[in-house]
């Protein structure tokens, strides 16, 4: 995958190549090249065809169909494999009439990653009884540098934007299904004052996830700074609509509920996507299996008396969401504690422990091949569980998806701890990370995270 747009400047020779099979595909030579494709009137849909020229090594995509007037291919919600331009049955012509005369070569200048976006919204009090024209300088509004990670390949992510007013309207959607480039940096523009803008991001709509950011106002003149996607994705306890996080796991009477969130980033959780993330709890007591279920979050019934438990997630992201996600492919969670009824107390918290680290990353999530690279090791908790601080955190990391582990070095300073990593020789090998971290309360998590980065 990677993003569906022209960039920079650029040429490339114009080959006819029918209506696009993969034979004729071959046949035209596209490799290296833009391929010229007849598609019919009753689909825009050039999703086959795109995944077709794009295995044949075409640069990009011009396609055209019989029907006189403008129209627009689609790939779906999200970018399509490669570069693809839709062109009037005239111009068609045009074109068929020069590439039967001879060679044909395509020049381009574009932007596929704007370095801007304004997000406007004007209210008026009372009727509008004319016409209205609102100008507005960059000095008047809020401003927010999104960086834009990817996880593992440039893609266009699923990008919207939505307004509420004070008096509880809305949301209004303002941006509709819009796409960010990734990785990128972009300088966002809003309407200052009490309109609040919130923000999701999702990696493969409709069955990703759905990463959000909570509503909130700005001020004008203000800059602001937000980050997407970064560090080592994994699950968290989620967050509410102001940003706290939420109630990931409690005890009521003799039943236990789990329902940590699936994925998250430095800043932001993400709702789990509908057919791309799966995921399943194991629920262990005095180290055997208790009970289970095939799904992210659950309630189990468990006895009266004091015992230690064991609660293991595994979350994946699998299908077509998949192609854009080659970080974080799966994550296995360990969360040890004890537990026992507490009559006098209607909801106990359970001291979940959230992992997240730290990495030197691109906007790839790749690090270079060198040695003594530092990953920051920290821990969450939930609406239900502060962690106290922790006594003591281990990494080990893996070039072969977790058969063999190299131990790196931890050190605490300054109340923050830090592993040290060695890369040197591992350009383009895949890194799989496995830490232990426990708190001062004696409760411990250990999480292994496949593909977390890739040495480059």
């Amino acid at each position: 995958m990677g993003s569906d747009n022209l960039d920079g400047t650029g040429r490339a020779q114009l080959v006819d190549a029918g209506k696009g099979s993969p034979d004729e595909l071959k046949a035209a030579g596209v490799s290296g090249r833009i391929a010229f494709v007849a598609v019919p009137d009753d689909d825009a849909s050039v999703l086959t065809l795109g995944k077709d020229a794009k295995a044949a090594g075409a640069t990009a995509l011009v396609v055209h169909r019989p029907s006189a007037g403008r129209w627009l291919p689609t790939y779906g919600f999200a970018g399509g494999p490669l570069p693809t331009l839709a062109v009037e049955a005239t111009e068609a012509g045009a074109l068929a009439d020069r590439l039967s005369a001879g060679p044909v070569t395509l020049r381009w200048k574009a932007t596929a990653k704007s370095g801007y976006v304004y997000n406007l919204g004007f209210q008026e009090d009372g009727g509008i009884g004319s016409d209205r024209t609102y100008r507005v300088r960059d000095a008047q509004l809020g401003r927010n540098v999104s960086a834009y990670h990817s996880m593992g390949v440039p893609a266009d992510f699923v990008d919207g934007v939505a307004a509420y007013r004070p008096n509880g309207a809305g949301p209004v959607s303002v941006s509709g299904i819009d796409l960010v480039a990734v990785p990128s940096t972009r300088t966002e523009y809003y309407t200052a004052g009490t309109t609040t803008w919130d923000h999701f991001v999702s990696s493969s709509f409709p069955f990703g996830e759905f990463m959000l950011s909570p509503a909130k106002a700005y001020r004008a003149g203000k800059q602001t700074s937000e980050s997407w996607y970064d560090g080592v994705v994994g699950p968290d306890a989620g967050r509410d609509a102001t940003g706290k996080p939420l109630l990931a796991a409690e005890r009521q009477g003799n039943l236990m509920g789990f329902a940590p969130g699936m994925w998250s980033d430095s800043r932001h959780s993400a709702q789990p996507g509908s057919f791309g993330d799966i995921g399943s709890l194991l629920l262990r007591r005095n180290g055997e299996d208790y009970d289970s279920t095939g799904w992210p979050s659950g309630v189990f019934t468990v006895p009266a008396d004091d015992a230690a438990y064991e609660l293991i997630s595994d979350n994946q992201k699998i299908g077509p969401s998949g192609s854009v996600w080659k970080r974080s492919q799966e994550v296995m969670t360990s969360w040890k504690f004890r537990s026992h009824l507490d009559d006098q107390v209607y909801s106990q918290g359970i001291p979940l422990l959230f992992p997240h680290y730290g990495i030197p990353e691109d906007g790839l999530k790749t690090v270079p091949a060198s040695d003594g690279q530092k990953i920051v090791l920290t821990a969450t908790g939930h609406a239900g569980y502060t962690p106290a601080a922790l006594t003591s955190a281990k990494l080990s990391y893996s070039y072969d998806g977790g058969t063999t582990w190299t131990e790196a070095k931890s050190r605490l300073q300054g109340g923050s701890w830090t592993a040290t990593v060695n890369h040197a020789g591992a350009a383009a090998k895949d890194v799989t990370l496995k830490t232990e971290l426990t708190d001062a309360n004696g409760n411990s998590v250990t999480q292994t995270v496949v593909n977390a980065y890739a040495v480059r």
